[in-house]
């Protein structure tokens, strides 16, 4: 590898302009498109859902329209995840009916009193959104509480709205448990090999985005989206059923090894995708080799072979540090599946793991002004929409409390986003699919079979959207919740459309409520959260070290995957705060349009940065050897301080400080200089490891060279 060669990073691929129109029919086409286990997840929602809504039926169960719909609040990543988020909402809508009970005792007889219970049910629920450490179930109270006060607002006996209440929280359970025994039963009937399947469709893509990348092909859009939503799913479920499957302890590491490397290769592919292919005949050699190794790879594990791969000769010494490290990857992946690599670790006795303490808030829940700000700015709103609705008679628009409940988020933009999905949701929801079942269909109805069916269908149409990623995700499932609205409120047809109409209207007012006082008190721009989270993000990859060989290899191999897997949450987080501020005001100020734009490119040399020190502190524990050349040790110490320095720059808000990046010449002149001479056997020492290190101060080194942070003018 030349000097030349080692300084030419790719750069950014600048995006190709097309119409807002073509852009909006590629994103539906993106976001609707079947990817593995969506239409079994699907089938899973719409049995719950179907489910609830037959026994309400049925039975005649009064207010059942949250029991049809908290089945889309539970998490379904795996069997563990869909139990502990049923129970937090069961355990969540109990409480609130207990204080619904109490409250009413107390305050029922005193319209004064009665109101001064709203106000506090309404702040308490907002301060719940904003500690709890479980969203939905926060999320759940607060809609289920809204219901109630709804309930208890009408002109009824008391003991009728006291049995509507208990109703209400009875489908509720009924959807918790039932989601959570659909759940169980489909997790007994997953094949056996789902593990070795989840880890060759991940190997699988990795392979399309390597031919991909060296081919003429320009159209990413597709494989983008499903590497970030491979990204952002993670290897969670894997694990689950690695721990479900009954595998011994010596086939758990193996497999809990491999599911790890295959989802580094995911993240490294999606770096990948963010740069531009500007490649050598040397690199296009490297990715042909690669494929043919995962195509190996993915042949013996379907044949429960052991693998074998090809031997990347040391010719292919390529200049682009994503491909070396998705080429060590792969490597390293082969060998964690060889069993060669597991015939002592088998012996070793299974280690007591220490579980993190449970708890119910976060840890700055009652120290830390931000959520009672928080909570003050979502109760005026919703007190705010409560009054105005009472005070005209109005009841109907009591979906205006819920719209401020469930699109209250910290950063204006994310609100804003939730707000126009949830009006999407509902108009396509209650006007579009409810006004024709009312029209259409319902009348030609005759039997409860022809109505579930009906109700299948549309929870079909709203679930697939809801299994979309967070951009379009939420609108299908306010389309579900819309329909129910209209059609499951009575056991017979409905013959108005004044349930359309005030959903549609409730949510307008709530919206508007929402923007004139949630986002001007104490508001929260994307910019402004931005800054913060980019600066720890890269100090988090500095200080990014090996742990002391005084610790077992395998609690430093969690530690740094602990720590690596925060670093790429906090990486999901900079990229939905770019996303949502489109929906904040405009136009920007220059300094947040340069932070804005500072945030893009530094966002994929970030990854690459994290992802190859991560590589370079996973080989160092691998072969228990730590780093031992100066050359190394110094290169490693330069990056920790160019980094340190960027996130002093983004931190501050301050003016540049000139970087001598000219004296680096001679850290990269001695690297180059001792990777030729391990090459050709003159000098003993890591040829792995300098590569890493080469790779790694290449990318830091261009990242510091290039555009720097925004700074005030």
């Amino acid at each position: 590898m030349n000097d030349t060669a080692a300084t030419d990073l790719p750069a950014i691929a600048a995006p190709r302009r097309s119409s807002w129109l073509e852009s909006f029919r590629a994103l539906l086409e993106t976001e609707l498109a079947s990817y593995p286990g969506r239409p079994l997840l699907v089938l899973r929602i719409v049995l719950a859902c179907t489910f609830v809504t037959f026994c309400i039926m049925v039975f005649r169960i009064s207010g059942g329209v949250l029991g049809a719909y908290y089945p889309l609040l539970i998490s379904r990543d795996n069997l563990h995840s869909t139990r502990r988020s049923a129970l937090w909402i069961a355990c969540a809508c109990t409480l609130g009916t207990v204080e619904v009970a109490i409250g009413a005792m107390l305050f029922v007889g005193s319209p004064f009193l009665h109101l001064l219970w709203v106000w506090g049910s309404l702040f308490a629920i907002f301060y719940f959104i904003s500690t709890v450490r479980v969203y939905e179930a926060a999320l759940a109270l607060g809609v289920f509480l809204t219901s109630a006060i709804t309930i208890w607002d009408q002109q009824l006996s008391s003991d009728l709205r006291l049995r509507q209440t208990l109703f209400t929280l009875l489908v509720i359970l009924v959807g918790c448990a039932v989601s959570v025994v659909i759940e169980y039963l489909f997790s007994r009937t997953h094949p056996p090999d789902a593990v070795i399947e989840g880890i060759q469709q991940r190997l699988t893509l990795t392979e399309r985005v390597l031919q991909q990348y060296i081919s003429d092909e320009s159209d990413w859009s597709r494989l983008i989206h499903e590497l970030r939503r491979n990204s952002a799913r993670g290897t969670a479920t894997l694990r689950a059923f690695i721990a479900q499957s009954g595998y011994s302890f010596e086939e758990q590491q193996r497999l809990s090894t491999a599911v790890s490397l295959a989802g580094r290769l995911i993240d490294l592919s999606s770096s990948l995708t963010e740069t531009e292919r500007s490649l050598t005949a040397t690199d296009r050699e490297l990715c042909t080799v690669v494929c043919q190794n995962l195509s190996l790879l993915g042949d013996n594990l379907s044949h429960r072979k052991i693998p074998e791969w090809i031997d990347i000769d040391s010719k292919y010494q390529t200049s682009a540090p994503i491909l070396i490290e998705i080429e060590r990857t792969v490597d390293l992946l082969a060998e964690s599946l060889s069993q060669s690599m597991w015939d002592s670790t088998g012996k070793e006795q299974r280690r007591p793991q220490h579980r993190p303490r449970r708890r119910i808030f976060i840890s700055d829940a009652f120290s830390s002004d931000t959520h009672l700000k928080f909570a003050i700015r979502g109760g005026l709103s919703a007190i705010v929409c409560y009054m105005f609705y009472m005070s005209v008679g109005w009841i109907g628009l009591s979906a205006s409390v819920a719209t401020c409940i469930l699109t209250a988020l910290p950063v204006t933009g994310a609100a804003r986003h939730k707000q126009l999905m949830r009006f999407a949701g509902v108009v396509l929801g209650a006007c579009a699919l409810g006004f024709a079942a009312q029209i259409i269909i319902l009348p030609q109805i005759d039997s409860i079979l022809s109505y579930t069916l009906l109700f299948a269908s549309v929870t079909f149409i709203g679930a697939w959207i809801a299994t979309s990623s967070p951009r379009i995700a939420y609108c299908g499932v306010q389309i579900v919740l819309a329909y129910e609205l209209v059609n499951l409120n009575r056991f017979s047809l409905n013959p108005t459309l004044i349930a359309a109409r005030d959903a549609v209207l409730g949510i307008v007012l709530g919206i508007g409520a929402m923007w004139l006082i949630f986002d001007h008190l104490w508001a929260t721009t994307s910019t402004e959260s931005l800054r913060p989270l980019l600066s720890v993000t890269i100090r988090e990859i500095a200080d990014l070290s090996i742990e002391p060989v005084t610790f077992a290899p395998a609690y430093r191999e969690a530690s740094l995957e602990k720590k690596t897997s925060a670093i790429m949450n906090n990486f999901g987080k900079l990229r939905s705060l770019i996303d949502v501020s489109i929906f904040e005001a405009f136009p920007k100020a220059p300094t947040d349009e340069l932070l804005l734009q500072c945030a893009r490119d530094y966002l994929p040399q970030l990854r690459a940065t994290l992802l190859i020190k991560a590589g370079l502190i996973h080989h160092q524990t691998i072969t228990e050897c730590p780093c031992e050349s100066e050359i190394a040790v110094q290169v490693q110490q330069r990056c920790t301080e160019l980094l340190r320095t960027i996130a002093f720059h983004v931190e501050t808000d301050s003016p540049p400080l000139l970087i001598p990046l000219t004296l680096d010449q001679q850290l990269k002149e001695r690297l180059h200089s001792d990777t030729e001479r391990v090459r050709k056997g003159q000098l003993e020492c890591d040829q792995i490891e300098l590569r890493l290190c080469s790779s790694l101060f290449n990318v830091v080194h261009h990242l510091a060279a290039g555009r720097e942070p925004a700074t005030r003018h």
